[in-house]
């Protein structure tokens, strides 16, 4: 079936591509902000139709995923950006769907954003470092500030968390840290972490807040608590602008 793409659908492609899995909902957020969410859940099954996208729902209740499909891969790979087609998604989808949240909140302010990398982008620049963040984005603040991002689902022990913030105080070679961001799926699931490292263990800021924040608000509106710290002190990551 050929389809005449606009640009929006040039945008949506290629954000697939780097991001494997986008929900409805984030793609409305993203591309279709001014239109109902039928209007826009007719334009991505145009395009699912077309082949330009595969889609999923897990039943019928649960929101669709869309990702790159057989024409779009044929197509951006003429732009030199390669795809591999992923037929189904992975088995932690929450998990890349909730990283996929953080970086849209920080992509909502493209004048700041140096870059942002998931975990799955990571190797293609040759990753080596033992530890592997979910993410790693930098900001211009306005000098550039680069931080790495944890987003904790509860699936891991409060002891590979410290491991992980320790490999990270010890510092990524090519990469001057000036925070690492823990973001947690429940309030209490952050209080759980915040109490087992009361006492400092890292050396960089270790700043925490939740997914749902995150939705709501967006990473710059963020009050980040200061995980490691006994007072309830919380910041913005502009302030995080002095000298290092």
């Amino acid at each position: 079936m050929s389809l005449p793409l606009s640009e929006r659908d040039l945008h949506v492609l290629a954000k697939c591509a780097v991001s494997k899995w986008l929900s409805t909902s984030q793609l409305q957020r993203l591309y279709f902000p001014d239109v109902t969410a039928d209007a826009a859940r007719k334009s991505l099954r145009r395009l699912s139709q077309a082949e330009y996208l595969l889609s999923f729902r897990e039943n019928l209740m649960a929101e669709a995923l869309y990702a790159v499909g057989s024409k779009a891969k044929a197509l951006l790979a003429t732009k030199g950006l390669e795809v591999e087609l992923c037929r189904t998604p992975p088995g932690q989808v929450e998990h890349l769907i909730g990283i996929n949240d953080i970086r849209i909140a920080v992509e909502a302010e493209p004048s700041r954003v140096a870059y942002f990398f998931a975990f799955w982008e990571l190797p293609h620049f040759q990753w080596d470092h033992a530890v592997i963040p979910d993410a790693l984005f930098a900001l211009m603040l306005p000098e550039r500030r680069t931080f790495v991002v944890e987003y904790d689902r509860g699936n891991e022990t409060r002891e590979q968390l410290s491991r992980k913030f320790l490999a990270y105080g010890e510092g990524l070679s090519g990469f001057l840290l000036d925070a690492v961001i823990l973001v947690t799926d429940t309030p209490e699931r952050l209080e759980t972490v915040r109490r087992h490292l009361r006492h400092p263990v890292i050396s960089l800021r270790l700043l925490g807040t939740t997914l749902d924040i995150i939705r709501a608000i967006g990473v710059h509106k963020v009050k980040f608590q200061d995980i490691c710290v006994s007072s309830e002190r919380t910041t913005l990551l502009t302030e995080l602008s002095g000298p290092r």
